[in-house]
């Protein structure tokens, strides 16, 4: 099943929110990216959090609507992203998209992408998507679909990923060793209609992204 959760952080793009929803059979709402739904038009299955970004009238409008609502205590030891996404994986996601996880605070940002290790350990598909960015978490192997417009980038998620193989880009590697810190896999672009890479050890982020 796939599931679309949306945070309080930046979403500039309603047409994307829109389509991202369409294919997705579970909506859920982290706390203020109750906004962005209601800008959008769409009415989320779920809205959970500690409501201590939600306006009040976003909140009003989602209990007269029916939508399932979920408040944690404001002092509570993770963040509403982590709950959401928790919340996703109990109800039967296999891939969930997250929008909303960047924004202008870099802790919280950097803790939303990192999430994508969690879903890993869940054994779910996930990856954070904003207007100019696809950040997904590669385990074992994934193919990415070409975007026009949208260079490829590796970056190391762990220590050290070994056995780095790659397809369909214009620097290719092969069983190719990369180690956290480095720059190596910026800003490769594909050469066909997917992108394929696999590794044989530790784990590696693959960013699509555009200026």
């Amino acid at each position: 099943m796939i599931c679309l959760v949306v945070g309080s952080g930046s979403v500039e793009s309603d047409e994307l929110l829109r389509n991202i929803a369409k294919s997705s059979r579970l909506l859920i709402c982290a706390d203020g990216g109750a906004f962005y739904f209601q800008r959008a038009g769409i009415t989320p299955n779920v809205l959970i959090g500690d409501f201590d970004s939600i306006k009040p009238v976003f909140l009003k409008l989602y209990k007269e609507l029916g939508v399932e609502i979920i408040k944690y205590p404001s002092n509570k030891d993770y963040t509403d992203m982590e709950l959401a996404l928790d919340y996703a994986i109990v109800h039967g996601a296999s891939r969930i998209c997250i929008m909303g996880a960047i924004g202008s605070r870099m802790d919280h940002t950097m803790s939303n992408i990192q999430l994508l290790h969690k879903l890993a350990d869940r054994g779910v598909e996930g990856v954070v998507v904003n207007e100019n960015n696809y950040i997904y978490l590669i385990s074992e192997s994934i193919e990415i679909e070409k975007k026009d417009g949208y260079m490829l980038s590796l970056v190391p998620a762990t220590e050290r990923v070994e056995g780095i193989t790659t397809q369909g880009l214009t620097y290719p590697l092969k069983d190719a060793v990369m180690h956290i810190g480095t720059g190596l896999g910026i800003s490769n672009e594909f050469t066909s209609e997917k992108a394929v890479i696999s590794i044989k050890k530790g784990r590696l982020y693959a960013i699509v992204s555009r200026d």
